[in-house]
């Protein structure tokens, strides 16, 4: 794993039936894609990405008219990994669904982890993209945002991943905007209440919400310094939020079990303008992982992929992946 690829990398499209994990009547599918070098080593890293509230698969691919570099896929690419990233249902190129209020973060992480089992069987049969038929690769879950919350979830409840790396989800959400009756659901037991979450979502996010819309207590999504172009593309690849799942990643302490669960690699990543406040406080909730790394972005807010040093983050992401991965090589030989 490793060095600069050789050869054109190659892109395919993903689909997925995720009907039995939503228990749906018909098919529901959910879309993206995967992308990778012309050539990989035996045991490649593969990173599945999860998008965060309102983002689809674009974040991880912006593409800017104009400027270049805005594409962490190609960055991955380009080190030698295996990017894929599928729309959650219901948004972006994912079938609709009957109700989006519906979709809580265990069911949107059944259908990820639906994604990853096709995708790795995809591998193992050389289905997929060029590549030779690769039975053992190097799994990685990433998330952004919201997508943190939902990775966490995936591999506290379905062991998806050999390694987690989440950006920007800290775990302590986001108090200072919620009202007292959100702020009462707060607390580790997330199967138990993922129904009130969804009901209280319904209120929040309502047409006709009496739900004072509060700004957070600091931090920013784009600093000073992000080209207009930029964000006008981060706007262009914008989806609707899944209300259940963004909802839940604003509540202090939810998904705590999950997190303390974790016995794989963890990478916790921010900026240094993120809408996370305490930092440190984030990495000790993943108690049970053996290597974890704490990453703060300089000169970022949240959407640490549009920051003028994102190629700092992305190179050291991946950097310990491979580090994560040599480690797990060795202790199986």
């Amino acid at each position: 794993m490793g060095g600069l690829t050789t050869g054109p990398p190659w892109r395919v499209e993903v689909e997925v039936d995720v009907s039995e994990q939503l228990e749906a009547a018909g098919p529901i599918v959910v879309r993206g894609w995967a992308t990778g070098p012309a050539a990989a080593p035996a045991r490649p890293l593969v990173v599945f990405c999860l998008a965060g509230g309102g983002c689809s698969t674009g974040y991880f691919d912006l593409q800017v008219e104009g400027l270049d570099g805005y594409s962490m896929a190609d960055a991955f690419v380009r080190r030698g990994a295996v990017v894929v990233a599928v729309d959650h249902p219901g948004i972006g190129a994912s079938d609709e669904v009957a109700d989006l209020f519906a979709l809580t973060p265990s069911l949107v992480a059944a259908c990820q982890a639906r994604v990853v089992r096709s995708v790795v069987d995809a591998f193992s049969a050389g289905r997929l993209g060029p590549l030779p038929p690769i039975t053992r690769p190097f799994v990685a879950g990433l998330g952004h945002s919201m997508g943190g919350l939902l990775v966490t979830v995936q591999q506290a409840q379905h062991r998806s991943f050999d390694a987690l790396v989440c950006a920007g989800h800290g775990g302590m959400g986001l108090p200072e905007v919620l009202t007292d009756d959100e702020l009462a659901v707060a607390g580790p037991d997330l199967r138990g209440l993922e129904g009130r979450i969804s009901a209280l979502a319904r209120i929040r996010f309502a047409a006709d919400t009496t739900v004072p819309r509060k700004q957070p207590a600091r931090g920013c999504f784009f600093a000073d310094d992000v080209p207009a172009a930029v964000q006008r593309a981060f706007a262009d690849q914008a989806v609707p939020l899944l209300p259940s799942c963004g909802l839940t990643s604003m509540i202090p302490d939810s998904a705590w079990a999950e997190r303390a669960s974790i016995d794989v690699p963890t990478f916790v990543a921010f900026g240094s303008d993120d809408l996370v406040t305490d930092y440190a406080t984030s990495l000790p909730q993943y108690r049970s992982v053996t290597d974890a790394a704490l990453y703060v972005l300089a000169g970022s807010g949240h959407c640490h992929n549009q920051a003028s040093g994102r190629c700092l983050l992305w190179h050291r992401m991946l950097d310990w992946l491979e580090s994560v991965s040599s480690s797990a090589d060795v202790a199986v030989e």
